[in-house]
């Protein structure tokens, strides 16, 4: 843990930034994601920065790099942040058993079908859901048609997948976390954004990140008010956009088992719920992933915890 060697991870990760150009909408368009029509860009993009980065030890920052108080979009971290605030609900009592239909918490046209009456709430937190739907003008064939985790078959490209029994098949996602958007946005009865806010005192200033949906596509009403979905990545623009310094703030919520400079925001047992493996990806849990028996990157321990996005977005955390 010396000074040289956190120099030396400094100048490899400054040594081999993303290869992305600047301008974000131009990657989504570019159908690096997805065939036309579906290469769109329906929420909010920001220019991306050159490298950054920051190592905690012991509570203590020993190593940075790049600007750290830039925020960029952080594409699918995005999702483990969701994956947290539902550990946070069951911490609050509006969730009690992740097993549970989530329908029969909320009712809303997205989980009234006879498929979708079924999916858990642990299914969507697992990509196992299978959900079918449109929403927010994006249909669910989306997903299916594309390799979005190393774990996919690449010859998924404009290639519709079957659907499977919801629980039966893993299948990682955008249009799906967006379902889990919605469905916890109507569980907490407020933006997600607000409610991240009140979870660590790093998201209370509202000038410093971002968290966005698709405008007024992805508004919901809620008590007679217009209520922002935000949604799960930047994968069609929105998604968070957010600082090392708050990436950090993240990790360490999970590094402290809930609890940070002697505040407890959220209680292990739900954190141990929600970073269960998947039975069907034992490399993922509760929208994050996991290095169960060094799968995932057999260099680093076995209790590695990661939030990975693409464009090399990573919250790596080493207990």
């Amino acid at each position: 843990m010396s000074d040289e060697a956190f120099a030396q991870v400094a100048t490899a990760a400054c040594a081999a930034p993303c290869t992305w150009p600047e301008d974000i909408r131009v990657v989504i368009e570019s159908e690096t994601f997805d065939p036309p029509p579906w290469n769109i860009v329906l929420g909010p993009v920001r220019p991306r920065g050159g490298p950054s980065g920051a190592v905690v030890r012991d509570g203590r920052i020993v190593a940075t790099w790049g600007d750290t108080a830039r925020p960029d979009m952080a594409f699918s971290v995005t999702k483990s942040y969701i994956g947290l605030l539902a550990a946070a609900a069951l911490d609050k009592g509006l969730l009690s058993d992740l097993s549970r239909p989530v329908s029969a918490l909320i009712d809303d046209p997205a989980f009234a079908s006879a498929r979708n009456r079924t999916v858990t709430w642990r299914q969507l937190l697992d990509q196992t859901s299978e959900w079918e739907g449109t929403l927010f003008g994006v249909p669910d064939t989306v997903d299916r048609d594309r390799q979005l985790a190393p774990t996919d078959d690449p010859e998924r490209f404009d290639r519709a997948t079957p659907l499977h029994v919801p629980g039966t098949y893993w299948d990682y996602n955008d249009a799906r976390v967006n379902a889990l958007c919605l469905a916890l946005t109507r569980l907490y009865g407020r933006s997600l954004r607000d409610v991240l806010a009140d979870l660590h005192p790093a998201f209370a200033d509202r000038d410093g990140w971002h968290w966005d949906g698709y405008g007024p596509r992805s508004e919901i009403e809620i008590e007679g008010l217009a209520t922002p979905v935000v949604v799960g990545g930047g994968h069609w623009g929105g998604g968070m956009a957010a600082t090392v310094r708050h990436h950090l703030a993240l990790g360490g919520l999970v590094l402290g088992r809930g609890e940070f400079e002697g505040r407890r925001a959220l209680s292990p047992e739900a954190l141990d719920m929600l970073l269960t493996p998947c039975k069907l990806q034992p490399v993922y849990g509760g929208l994050w992933w996991l290095n169960t028996d060094r799968r995932l990157f057999s260099s680093a321990p076995r209790d590695s915890v990661l939030a990975i996005g693409v464009g090399s977005t990573i919250i790596w955390i080493s207990p």
